[in-house]
């Protein structure tokens, strides 16, 4: 499990939101796929090329949707349906336990969520689950630049804490995740998919 972190060397903690502190991924992938039906995708976005994409920016999900099915649908309106969707949907998400057991036993350690998550829909999630006050930074993809694989979420999450990237864990569900974690030297802790509830994908 997560306990051998407790006792570990590293100074702080970052978390992932989507898939990692929370089972959100079903649910944003539902939004997506209703999304795409109402712009008039070709087809549905499958579960595994939609799980690989975790972390990514919506544009660039967007883009590379249109590429590989040769539709050309509009990335903002897409995107408005997409958020019209998840505010309908986020309710019905459930908290990682592990994770969240972790972050409550590590609470006077200094932490920070770094999601390429919509600051709203962060916020709305730490809230509901009782941890907003456990985290001393939330960095969303409004703060940065770019999104994952580049570490600028990361980056920015370690400026805030004043820790060193090296001596910061990151916790994460995706690829792209670790992959911006450990470009800038910070340790990386994947969250296991099977932690979460695979009924949230489906309609």
């Amino acid at each position: 499990m997560l306990s051998k972190f407790l006792t570990s060397k590293y100074s702080a903690f970052i978390f992932d939101c989507d898939g990692t502190i929370a089972d959100t991924m079903g649910i944003y992938y539902r939004a997506w796929n209703r999304a795409i039906a109402t712009c008039g995708g070709r087809k549905p976005i499958g579960w595994e090329d939609f799980r690989a994409s975790g972390g990514r920016c919506l544009r660039e999900t967007v883009g590379e949707y249109n590429q590989t099915t040769g539709s050309d649908l509009d990335p903002d309106h897409l995107m408005a349906y997409m958020e019209e969707n998840v505010k309908e949907l986020l309710p019905q998400f459930k908290p990682v336990g592990p994770v969240v057991e972790l972050i409550r036993r590590e609470k006077t350690r200094p932490m920070a969520v770094a999601s390429s998550g919509k600051r709203e829909n962060v916020k709305f999630v730490l809230d509901k689950i009782g941890i907003r006050d456990c985290f001393k930074a939330v960095v969303t993809r409004e703060d940065v630049k770019h999104a994952k694989p580049a570490p600028d979420l990361f980056l920015k999450a370690s400026e805030l804490l004043g820790v060193e990237p090296d001596r910061c864990i990151v916790f994460e569900d995706s690829p792209l995740g670790e992959e911006a974690a450990t470009a800038i030297g910070m340790a990386c802790h994947r969250i296991p998919y099977d932690w979460w509830d695979s009924k949230l994908r489906e309609e």
